[in-house]
Parts: structure tokens; C-alpha cells; sequence
């Protein structure tokens, strides 16, 4: 099964009033993006990936459950994957790269900033 249709269907069981239309919203994309997406055998963009984990850190705030956590988990376990496969042949730009993610991360962890505030 591709991750695309696995990410609906974990999402459809953490949140059971999603359809594909409210699904595609929640990618923050049109209400057809996910059937079109999942004809075509697409993947979901990184920033879709993004968009809909802060809709379920916001559910999640709201009304704690376990498998929102662990759906948020397996979209940030995809995010990893993608940016491991940066397309460039020379390990060490790739490794430069990850490094990079890594310590922009760690120098911005105590700059604490509003939360993102996201409509549907």
C-alpha cells in the first residue's frame, strides 16, 4: 500500500469524521486533491505532509489520542526519509545538508514564537 493511501486511511481512524474531501483540506488543498492524488498514484508534497500534521497537533491539543500521536509520528518518519534522499549523488552534500537541518533546529530551540494559527 502506498504511504498516501496508508496516511488516509490512519488519519480516517485517528479523526473518523474525515472524508476525502475534508482530508484534502487538511493537506491544504482542494477538496479533490486526494482522490486525484491517489489516482495518479502521487505522493503527498512535503509541505502538504506539514500542513496536516499541525492540523492534528491542534486536534490533538484539543482532544489527546494516541493514534493522532502515532499518525504524526509516521508523517514525521516520511519527512526524514525524503530529505535522507535529497537528490544528489555526492554523499557528503547530503550529509551537509541533513547537518544543517539539524543545527538550525538546535539554535532555534529556545526562540519560542506564536503558534501557527490554521482555518478550514
Amino acid at each position: 500500500m502506498s504511504f498516501t493511501k496508508q496516511l488516509f486511511e490512519m488519519t480516517s481512524m485517528a479523526l473518523p469524521e474525515v472524508t476525502a474531501r475534508k482530508f484534502s483540506r487538511y493537506l491544504g488543498k482542494s477538496e479533490g486533491y486526494y482522490g486525484s492524488v491517489s489516482s495518479q498514484n502521487l505522493d503527498i508534497p512535503t509541505n502538504s505532509l506539514l500542513f496536516l500534521s499541525e492540523i492534528l497537533e491542534h486536534k490533538n491539543s484539543t482532544s489527546p489520542n494516541k493514534k493522532i500521536t502515532e499518525l504524526q509520528s509516521m508523517i514525521a518518519q516520511e519527512i526524514v526519509k525524503r530529505v535522507q534522499r535529497i537528490d544528489s549523488q555526492n554523499e557528503a552534500v547530503r550529509k551537509l545538508v541533513i547537518r544543517s537541518i539539524a543545527k538550525v533546529y538546535m539554535e532555534s530551540d529556545n526562540n519560542y514564537t506564536a503558534p501557527p494559527i490554521v482555518i478550514c
